[in-house]
């Protein structure tokens, strides 16, 4: 899969709330993360486990993913993976985790942008949008589109961020 990403400092939780009904976004849920990075040749590989806090069991799957470092939208490419398809994929892999990252993260959605609003535990607060680029869907089109949503809520925002909670702990 492939996405357009942005995250930032999130400065006034509040109004970007706000800002998030006034264009349109709906909440979907809310979710307590766990993610364990460990270390891959290429990329970063994290296990996430992850439960709704509406309820439900918690459910585990890995995370691929490769994505430039930078402040600006970026293109990420993503993919989920399950125990075995890990072992398939790093036959070698060195689980030993590297580090962890707990979060509960607000997500809403506006068409084909996930809105992110997360609270990182000794981190602080951050805003990440990643716009999903499905099958034929153009992917400088779905970068004005969060382009134009980081414009919106630029008011509850702080500083962009350029790399993973991970590297930020």
């Amino acid at each position: 899969m492939r996405n357009i990403e942005f995250k930032s400092e999130l400065r006034d939780l509040r109004a970007a709330r706000a800002i998030a009904l006034v264009v349109g976004a709906r909440l979907e849920r809310v979710l307590e993360q766990r993610d364990e990075y460990v270390a891959v040749p290429e990329g970063r590989l994290k296990r996430r486990t992850e439960r709704d806090l509406a309820g439900g069991e918690p459910r585990t799957e890995w995370i691929w993913y490769l994505r430039a470092d930078s402040v600006l939208s970026r293109t990420s490419l993503w993919t989920r993976l399950d125990d075995a398809q890990v072992a398939v994929r790093w036959p070698d892999l060195d689980r030993t985790v590297r580090g962890v990252i707990v979060k509960t993260r607000e997500l809403w959605t506006l068409g084909s942008v996930r809105i992110h609003f997360d609270s990182v535990s000794g981190l602080g607060d951050f805003f990440e949008l990643e716009g999903v680029c499905g099958p034929g869907d153009e992917p400088t089109r779905l970068r004005h589109e969060v382009e134009a949503l980081v414009a919106h809520f630029r008011s509850a925002l702080g500083e962009p961020i350029g790399t993973s909670y991970a590297e930020m702990a």
